[in-house]
């Protein structure tokens, strides 16, 4: 029953989204930027502490497609919650995302004349989870997150330009920027938003299902440029209020064997009318019981457009991961079918306390 569920969840957002082709940005291995997907994934694992890193590099055989962005998140589960049973985690992620091509060019005016530019982001992130069991023996639990988000965005010029002109292949504009304004040479944005997630988990003997959700955009922030020195530099047509996200996603993990497990997945996530939807599937076998080494093969597809290529291992408690996109689309002409791809690393440590024990002074006969 839990299985055929999972499946009809699957169908239905895949129905949902296939109708539109715009994304925001995403990564195609999410499993190792947990925090990203849902505020409740904090300390939603088992050990003492997690730390996830993730580097993408897409898009570059399309000239003004570019981006590439390092991710680092660490999360815990720090202390009890109200019951034994339950507990609490916290968690926090760093994201720095440069969207350029190589040389940087940006279209910055309405002649579309190419000019040097290079546009960064800078999230922090940092968030609390409430893991709220269901049962005493802890298998099913009930997570409500939270996390509050801050963001720069700064785009560098190489030359002056005085002439007004719009951000092209962007999801927010820079309309009627006067170049002429900015005393430095770069403008900048910062603003703060809040996301809320549920996470429900059901832990069996050979199985795990794991269904979440979580809405971003809460605060409805202004997301714009204005100029480091001169306000008047941005007037109200180059300010858009961010668009409402939601995240959805899923797993279950299914052991097959002592040996191998099988894990199918999605992830849909949406920012406004833009949306993708991943759905992608795992197989997980172990080489070496003695050693404690797997390794992975996976196969995913995002919104009829990219094929994802996925290669993982997992010694002990460290995790890493390979992903590769190949356009499938019409831009397989202009790439080659050379969509990007992923590094991805993750190490889930713990700690034990020491015993102490008594010291035992056996004594001769005498």
């Amino acid at each position: 029953m839990m299985r055929t569920h999972f499946l009809y969840l699957i169908v239905l957002l895949f129905a949902w989204s296939n109708d539109l082709d715009a994304q925001k940005l995403h990564y195609s291995y999410y499993q190792f930027a947990p925090l990203d997907v849902n505020p409740a994934n904090s300390g939603a694992f088992s050990g003492s502490y997690r730390v996830s890193g993730i580097y993408t590099k897409k898009g570059f055989q399309i000239a003004e497609q570019g981006y590439q962005n390092l991710s680092i998140s660490a999360d815990a589960p720090i202390v009890r919650g109200i019951r034994k049973q339950d507990w609490i985690g916290v968690g926090l992620k760093m994201d720095v995302i440069n969207d350029a091509n190589n040389s940087g060019t940006r279209y910055l005016d309405d002649l579309n004349a190419p000019k040097p530019g290079v546009i960064n982001w800078v999230f922090f992130k940092v968030s609390a989870a409430y893991h709220l069991s269901l049962d005493k023996k802890q298998t099913n639990i009930l997570t409500l997150g939270a996390q509050m988000a801050s963001s720069t965005r700064t785009y560098n010029f190489n030359i002056n330009d005085s002439r007004a002109g719009i951000l092209f292949g962007n999801n927010y504009f820079l309309n009627h920027y006067q170049k002429t304004y900015a005393s430095q040479n770069d403008t900048k944005f910062k603003y703060k938003d809040l996301v809320v997630g549920l996470l429900f988990n059901a832990r069996r003997k050979k199985s795990d299902l794991r269904l979440g959700f979580a809405l971003d955009g809460l605060l409805g922030a202004k997301v714009g440029f204005s100029s480091n020195s001169a306000g008047s530099a941005v007037n109200k047509d180059s300010v858009e209020t961010r668009d409402l996200g939601l995240n959805i996603h899923g797993e279950y993990r299914m052991d097959i064997s002592p040996r191998t497990s099988i894990i199918p997945g999605f992830y849909y996530y949406s920012v406004g009318n833009a949306n993708a939807f991943n759905v992608n599937t795992h197989a997980w076998y172990q080489f070496n019981p003695d050693m404690d080494f797997r390794g992975s093969v996976g196969l995913g597809v995002r919104n009829l457009r990219d094929v994802i290529v996925y290669v993982g291992a997992e010694m002990k408690d460290i995790q890493v991961g390979f992903a590769y996109d190949l356009n499938i689309d019409s831009r397989a002409i202009g790439s080659s079918g050379l969509g990007g791809f992923e590094l991805s690393a993750k190490y889930i440590g713990k700690i034990y306390k020491k015993p102490k024990v008594k010291p035992i002074i056996f004594c001769p006969r005498l």
